[in-house]
């Protein structure tokens, strides 16, 4: 038996998924390069604060600190076509993202 299905908010493409419990965060992309969205089965649930530098074709990924989780991005391809070597979190339920230590080259 197969699930069901539902439309992005946006186009995406080249973005980064990240899981969370029910639902999967959405991180940049080609067209939505600072957005960042929360879908669950339902489809769209949130969008949350966007990225300060927009990316692609990037690596994502999460940790807990303290019970709260903790979203990272890093490397990937700017709008000009430019590799990327820095980083970002976003603490959950922050306002804003915040830049990391940048990788020790670009990705």
């Amino acid at each position: 038996s197969g699930g069901g299905n539902f439309s992005l908010v946006q186009h995406t493409r080249y973005a980064c998924a990240i899981a969370d419990k029910d639902s999967t965060i959405i991180t940049g992309g080609g067209d939505t390069m600072k957005v960042v969205a929360r879908y669950n089965l339902q489809g769209h649930v949130e969008n949350l604060p966007e990225m300060t530098q927009g990316r692609m074709f990037h690596g994502c990924g999460s940790y807990h600190s303290g019970g709260t989780m903790v979203l990272v991005v890093a490397g990937g391809v700017d709008n000009d076509d430019n590799f990327l070597s820095s980083t970002e979190q976003l603490t959950m339920g922050g306002t804003a993202w915040t830049t990391a230590k940048s990788l020790p080259r670009t990705l």
